[in-house]
């Protein structure tokens, strides 16, 4: 049976939010003493954001001040900025409008930091990034000696999620969303800085919803516009990429009007891939904005040599290989009639 977990219930940015401001308050001046574990605790983890030789001691904390999650005023002269990101990834720089809206203060010595416990498809550009991995390395430095409930509570809730998103390294594909929340988001990291994709184009990933519960998806590998103009026709398609959804490699191409002719190449597309991977699948085509051309499906054990094989064929397309293909078998576009009575991919 699983501990009882305060903070498997408390698990909303606020409720972080007041850990961290509970942690910090043991380097408050008036309670250095009251834990002497967790004091050395919240200022070792001070050290780690501001890197000075001087003694740390926290001299004011606030909440939602001018929406900044927690503001720190340390030594009665530094100010910390922690933007905290339980689950969600930072957007619009707000992070920088805080900085200046306390320079707009006359507050001076801020230094900004970036709070997240689970993976973002990118690293933050801020003055400090704290991730999971280092609040587990420190607080494993002080978790035997504290009798804290508080705070053994809130390592061992930093460990389940360490354990989830580690669970693709040894569970089947096939429970990766139905019994975990954060696979895919290991896997996509993994993905990414191991090399397995290639990021030297524009990448991404995410949760995608739709009317069928969503996915976690990551999509990579576009074509350029030039390279699109030079396999395709011009302007013919707006986007060209692969996407990872769920247990499937799919080939994915947006065109914001659909016509025949999108469709037609479409088709074209399928067959090219089909002809490079024999075991390149389809759903039924329709026209839209976004449409799949095709897919294969990969495991956890097959998975670098299916994104292999795709990278490979997409590489072929950008090095004209497609483009022969066409003139070699005489595809002349449309090379095939929409049919209206095919229903959507489930990839759309």
């Amino acid at each position: 049976m699983k501990k009882n977990n305060l903070f498997m219930y408390a698990t909303s940015e606020l409720s972080q939010d007041a850990f961290i401001c509970w942690l910090m308050n043991f380097a408050h001046k008036d309670h250095l003493n009251e834990d002497v574990v967790l004091t050395n605790c919240a200022k070792e983890l001070l050290s780690k954001i501001i890197r000075i030789g001087e003694d740390l001691t926290v001299t004011d904390i606030k909440r939602q001040y001018k929406n900044i999650d927690v503001l720190l005023e340390v030594n009665s002269k530094y100010h910390i900025i922690i933007e905290d990101k339980t689950f969600s990834g930072q957007h619009d720089d707000q992070i920088e409008r805080y900085r200046m809206a306390l320079k707009d203060k006359g507050k001076d010595n801020i230094i900004c930091v970036y709070y997240k416990i689970v993976e973002q498809a990118f690293d933050e550009k801020t003055d400090v990034n704290i991730t999971r991995l280092d609040l587990i390395t420190l607080f494993s430095k002080y978790i035997n000696k504290s009798q804290n409930n508080i705070f053994n509570d809130y390592y061992d809730y930093l460990l389940a999620i360490d354990k989830d998103v580690k669970s693709y390294q040894s569970t089947p594909i096939e429970e990766w969303r139905i019994d975990y929340n954060h696979a895919y988001k290991g896997f996509f990291t993994h993905l990414i800085k191991e090399g397995i994709i290639q990021t030297d184009r524009y990448y991404d990933w995410g949760y995608v919803p739709n009317q069928s519960s969503g996915f976690w998806g990551l999509w990579w590998f576009y074509l350029k516009r030039e390279e699109l103009d030079a396999c395709f026709q011009s302007g013919a398609l707006d986007d060209l990429y692969l996407q990872i959804e769920d247990n499937v490699i799919a080939v994915k191409m947006a065109k914001t009007e659909s016509t025949d002719s999108t469709v037609a190449i479409r088709w074209n597309l399928y067959d090219y891939f089909k002809s490079k991977a024999p075991e390149f699948n389809k759903k039924p085509f329709r026209k839209g904005k976004w449409m799949t051309v095709g897919y294969i499906q990969y495991n956890e054990k097959n998975y670098k040599e299916k994104i292999q094989l795709m990278q490979g064929v997409m590489q072929s397309i950008v090095d004209g290989d497609y483009k022969k293909w066409c003139n070699n078998i005489g595809v002349v576009e449309p090379l095939r009639e929409t049919d209206d009575t095919d229903l959507e991919c489930a990839f759309e």
